[in-house]
């Protein structure tokens, strides 16, 4: 795929899709395979309901999940990282079954609305909002459109050699836990830096990691 863009939307939860009337909090972590009308994903959910768990939404239609593998659990925060399989929403499956798109990870509630990111070729992106616009009437809201490297879209190749030294060296010490097993002024003496130049290599590691993401 060439000349490639990223958009970033929000959609409308359809009403009919009784299953996010359960869900708190969702977020799709990893998309494993997609075929014509269902997805693979691992994903990430907080239930309203403290009693519910993700085996209990197997099988709820429309759009409910035919397979859940339970990988990680929280029960103080009612909240359950697995894998699973479930039924597109129509009127994406339609539209992925006629022109070539990628759903781009992360894809998270935000107040009754889905927050979505695809890749698609610049050609397709007039037909991809006509056709999104019909299905949900107009009521899509656009965050950005960008143009794609995907050469460059790798965090890794985003950050520089000292960036991704210091980054490593703090995840493996353990700086990122709670609660943290090294402190910054021990990093900084690793690399023989002040703490403020450290400071400022978090800052820049994170604002490339944000707009990565989030862009």
């Amino acid at each position: 795929m060439k000349n490639l863009k990223k958009i970033a939307l929000k959609v409308p939860l359809n009403a009919k899709y009784e299953i996010f009337n359960l869900i708190e909090k969702y977020e799709v972590l990893k998309i494993h395979r997609c075929d014509y009308d269902q997805i693979t994903v691992t994903q990430k959910v907080k239930f309203k309901d403290e009693t519910m768990h993700p085996k209990q939404l197997e099988g709820i239609t429309p759009n409910g999940w035919s397979y859940v593998e339970v990988l990680e659990e929280n029960r103080d925060k009612n909240e359950f990282i697995f894998f699973s399989r479930f039924k597109w929403f129509e009127e994406t499956w339609k539209f992925y079954d006629k022109v070539d798109m990628i759903i781009d990870p992360p894809l998270f509630f935000d107040h009754n609305w889905l927050v979505v990111r695809i890749i698609i070729e610049s050609k397709h992106v007039n037909e991809f909002f006509d056709h999104i616009e019909k299905c949900y009437d107009g009521k899509i809201e656009v965050l950005s459109i960008s143009n794609m490297h995907p050469d460059t879209e790798d965090l890794s190749l985003k950050l520089t050699d000292r960036q991704k030294e210091i980054a490593y060296y703090a995840v493996q010490h353990g700086f990122f836990e709670i609660p943290r097993k090294i402190d910054s002024e021990k990093i900084a003496d690793h690399f023989n830096i002040s703490q403020s130049a450290l400071y400022e290599h978090f800052r820049k590691i994170e604002r490339t990691i944000y707009n990565t993401i989030f862009n």
